[in-house]
Order: structure tokens, then C-alpha cells, then sequence
């Protein structure tokens, strides 16, 4: 599908001539005199980063389509929200976020120079408009969005206009996310230091690195939220398998600070979140698949989360959805009298009260053999803000797979405040996996998994507690079952949704136990060979 892009209310600037630039090549609208400084240095930034951009297409093709990636995963962008992009240039991240975005959000591209404007607009993205700002005042006044992104516009001089902007422009509860050159970075630092000995500046225009300190400052001066700074591009784009998964642990360690490339700067303004109420938005496209799903929640102490997971999952694949069966694992909160008022309110909605001993395993085999559907979708309450993302899962059962994984580390999946030791274990952990049981595999350990409902019916779960979710991923693979791993982010939870009680110390010895003895099985025949 493809939407034509247009000027909008704001774009009536695009059909003034344009003026030349003092090398007589294409410049902006010459409008130098009524711009504000700080617009007007903008201009130069946009253009000076266009430039370098540009240098390098292919490197900096992989490492703008992972902004892009990070922009929609992390915050996250649910789709049917509106998504301001400050500093869109000729419109190239802008690409990547439209093809992310799947055409899932209107996505409104500011642009600052009038030539780099109609370049953007003749690409024609889907659900894009394309705009020109001539000023603050007229253009950004009238319009809220429930999300602001920029990449590489962000610098030392401009960081105030640019958080102020966003407050201005976010709806109450809205979230920005920003993509900045790293001013503490080995290099970058040397850059400063060498400008200072010499007598002309690199040019006014030149994107200068961002300081930490500087932009958490700002960020609390207007009021901004649950403010987060990472440290991401340790490494140039990487060209191999195996560069993802090391840059994704540099990124992580803490000598990311130093090395890395770039930020990630992003936080929320005061109010009530987008991602709280998502907006009803249908994804469930295939006729194969319509109340065919049952998806299976096991809950201990989610009473803060239950309904909104529910609310999601029915707003988005209620039409995939034959039932939901909330398996509550002796909870000590409300849990069971939350599920007891949605299945009061929703025939889709089935509690299951289990009696003790509790156990994720125990829930899940109970709720496995309570299911009725054809397929079912095994899923915990933390991954209700990556709930968008879950069409990949009926996508990999509706092109004929047995099953699919969501796997958080794919190169399309973002992690947000993953524990650096658990990312270690983790990555380790499936490096054995792959060497014993010789099985290509990024992610088989978590519990967000759609299967054929006879694959998890038939399945000998033996661990009582967080290590069964292993056996669920590894033993239909062990069984030559079709299973297809699919992009899955992982957002840790936030302070209002409680905590989990999972505990790597306390799970190691399980999940090693469990590889173990499937190792020593399949090296015993009893998978087949």
C-alpha cells in the first residue's frame, strides 16, 4: 500500500520559490532574516548531517534502520498513534521509521530546509506527511503527537530548544526519543579538545556530541519522566553474524560510555501514558487463524497487569481469540478477583484458580491441558507493551510453521533496561545450547510462544518452576516440529507494573539442569539422533 505524502497545514511553505545558495546550488526558502537563531543553526545542522549521512550509505543505511527499530520497539509506538520526526531532512530515517512502522502510524516528517523538504516529500511513504517548519509558532502551536523522534539533530547548542519542542508537542503522557553523536566518547572528546588549540571551528553547522549530565538536567528542568540516557554504536555497522550480538553486550557494559558512537535519549512527559490505553486497532488479518487461539497467561501477583494484558490482546487479536485462560498461581494480591471480574464481564475470559504448591511450570501445564483452541499462545503479563509485535507469531502459523518463538534478541527486537549479568547468562546459556544440542537457536527461553495446542498438550514438562520455559522451546525443536523464531522486544517493567520473581541465581541451576539432561537424551537417541 502506498499513500501519497503532502505539505499539510503546515507545508504551504513548500510551494514558495526557492531561493539558491551562495554556491548556486539548491537552498532552502530564504527566509534567514525572520528565522530565529536557534531554527536558523538548526537548518545548518539538518543539512550538515545530510551530507554526512550520505558519506557512507550503506554503513549508515544499517545504522539508521536500527534507530528506527529502537525509536518503535522501545518507546513503544502502538499503532494508531501520531509520531512527530524533528529534523526529517530528505526524509532517509525517515524511511526506516515508515517501513518499521509498517504504515501503522501517521508519521509527520519536520524538515527545516526547503530543497531537503520536497526531496522527502517525492518519496512518497506510507501514512507520511511531509513538512516544512518556518517557525515555531505557527507550525508547532496547534498540533500534540503522542511521540517526538529525531536522529543526529540533537547537539550541544540546540538540546534546550529541542527538549523544549518535544514538551510543546507531546500530548500529556507522550514519550520523545532522541539519537545523538556521544560528547563522551574517546574520539569525540579529542575532537573538543583539538577545536579549543585551534584557530577556526570544524563549522557552525557540524553536529557537535551531547552531554549526559547536560540532557538529564534539561529533561528534569521541563518536567520530563522516567528519563533514560543508553549508549548504543559501540561498533561500526557490523557485516557478520556474529557482529549484533557483541555489539549488543558492548552496548550494555559499562564500557559503552566511552566507546560508544551515539545516545539514546529518551523519557516521558507528565500525564497518562499512550502505551496504558493503546487504541483499538485490528491486526488479526488471517482468515485461518480467527477464534482459533487460546492464550494461556500464568499469574502470580499481577493484579496491577491482568487487565490491561486482556484489554490489549482483545483490542488488537480479538478476533483470533477463542479464550483466555488466566492461570492463577496462588496469588497473594488481587489477582483472582480481578480475573474473576473479567470473566464476569467477558465470555472469553476464563479464570483458572490453581491450589498449592505454585510454580510457573505447574501453571502452565494446567493451563495448557485447560485450552481449547487450536493454537495456543503461552505469554506472561511483562510482555503486554510489546503486544503490537505479536502479529509475527500468527504470521509464522498462518504461512504454515508449527509454532513460533519470540525471540528478544533478534537484529529487529530492542531490549530497554535488560540486567547486563542476565544478558551475559543469557547469551551464554544459548551459545551452549547451540554447541550441545547442535541447534541454530537465538531465544528459546522465554514464555512467549504460539504453538499448535497438540505440541504443548503432548509435552512432558518436568520442571516445576521458571526452567519449564526451556523445555517448552527446546523439546518441540528436539522433535523436528516447524518452529520459526520471530522479532520480540523485551521493556522491563515499569515501577507501576511490580516486580517478577524471577531470580537468575536462584534459576540457573534449573535451566543448566535441564540442558544437561536434554544433551545427554539426544546424545542417548532418544530424540532421533
Amino acid at each position: 500500500m502506498e499513500l501519497n505524502v503532502h505539505a499539510g497545514a503546515w507545508g504551504q511553505a513548500l510551494e514558495a520559490p526557492v531561493a539558491r545558495g551562495r554556491e548556486g546550488g539548491p537552498e532552502s526558502l530564504d527566509l534567514r532574516e525572520n528565522w530565529p537563531a536557534d531554527l536558523q543553526l538548526w537548518r545548518e545542522i539538518e543539512r550538515s548531517r545530510e551530507i554526512e549521512w550520505q558519506r557512507h550509505p550503506g554503513r549508515t543505511s544499517k545504522r539508521l534502520h536500527r534507530r528506527a527499530i529502537l525509536a518503535a520497539r522501545s518507546l513503544p509506538v502502538f499503532p494508531g498513534r501520531k509520531v512527530l520526526e524533528i529534523g526529517a531532512g530528505s526524509g532517509i530515517w525517515t524511511a526506516h521509521l515508515a517501513s518499521v512502522l509498517a504504515g501503522r502510524n501517521h508519521l509527520t516528517a519536520a524538515t527545516f530546509n526547503g530543497d531537503l523538504a520536497h526531496k522527502a516529500q517525492s518519496r512518497r511513504l506510507p501514512n507520511t506527511t511531509s513538512i516544512l517548519l518556518k517557525n515555531f509558532e505557527s507550525a508547532l502551536s496547534n498540533q500534540t503527537f503522542d511521540y517526538v523522534v529525531a536522529s543526529d539533530i540533537l547537539d550541544d547548542r540546540l538540546y534546550p530548544t529541542v527538549i523544549d519542542t518535544a514538551f510543546r508537542c507531546l500530548k500529556p503522557g507522550g514519550q520523545f526519543i532522541f539519537f545523538a553523536p556521544n560528547a563522551t566518547r574517546l574520539t569525540a572528546v579529542f575532537q573538543k579538545v583539538t577545536r579549543l588549540f585551534s584557530r577556526r571551528d570544524a563549522g557552525a553547522g557540524s553536529p557537535r556530541g551531547v552531554g549526559v549530565q547536560g540532557l538529564r538536567a534539561a529533561a528534569a528542568d521541563w518536567g520530563f519522566r522516567d528519563v533514560e540516557i543508553e549508549f548504543i554504536e559501540v561498533l561500526p555497522a557490523p557485516q557478520s553474524a556474529v557482529g549484533p550480538p557483541i555489539e549488543l553486550i558492548l552496548e550494555k557494559s559499562p564500557i559503552a560510555r566511552c566507546f560508544a558512537r551515539s545516545v539514546c535519549f529518551r523519557g516521558a512527559k507528565p500525564g497518562s501514558s499512550p502505551v496504558e490505553t493503546p487504541p483499538p486497532t485490528n491486526l488479526a488479518v488471517h482468515h485461518e487463524l480467527l477464534g482459533a487461539v487460546s492464550v494461556v497467561v500464568p499469574c502470580h501477583n499481577e493484579e496491577a497487569n491482568i487487565e490491561r494484558l486482556v484489554g490489549t490482546l482483545l483490542g488488537m487479536y480479538g478476533d483470533y481469540i477463542r479464550e483466555i485462560v488466566i492461570v492463577d498461581d496462588n496469588s497473594t494480591d488481587g489477582t483472582a478477583a480481578v480475573g474473576e471480574s473479567l470473566a464476569r464481564s467477558n465470555p472469553k475470559v476464563k479464570l483458572l484458580k490453581r491450589d498449592p504448591p505454585n510454580g510457573v511450570g505447574r501453571a502452565l501445564r494446567d493451563g495448557y491441558a485447560a485450552a481449547t483452541g487450536k493454537y495456543i499462545l503461552s505469554i506472561d503479563c511483562d510482555f503486554v507493551a510489546i503486544a503490537s509485535e505479536l502479529h509475527g507469531l500468527f504470521d509464522a502459523v498462518a504461512e504454515g510453521c508449527d509454532g513460533a518463538v519470540g525471540s528478544r534478541f533478534s537484529p529487529e527486537s530492542a531490549l530497554v533496561r535488560y540486567p547486563f549479568s542476565k544478558l551475559i547468562c543469557n547469551r551464554g546459556y544459548h551459545l551452549l545450547v547451540n554447541l550441545l544440542l547442535g541447534k541454530r537457536v537465538r531465544d528459546v527461553s522465554n514464555n512467549l510462544k504460539l504453538y499448535r495446542a497438540e505440541i504443548f498438550k503432548d509435552l512432558d514438562i518436568e520442571e516445576d518452576h521458571f526452567a519449564a520455559n526451556v523445555e517448552t522451546g527446546l523439546k518441540p525443536l528436539l522433535k523436528d516440529y516447524c518452529i520459526r523464531e520471530v522479532p520480540a522486544s523485551w521493556i522491563d517493567r515499569s515501577a507501576g507494573m511490580g516486580h517478577s520473581s524471577f531470580n537468575l541465581l536462584g534459576v540457573g541451576p534449573a535451566y543448566l539442569r535441564v540442558l544437561l539432561r536434554t544433551a545427554w537424551r539426544v546424545r542417548r537417541g532418544d530424540y532421533g539422533g
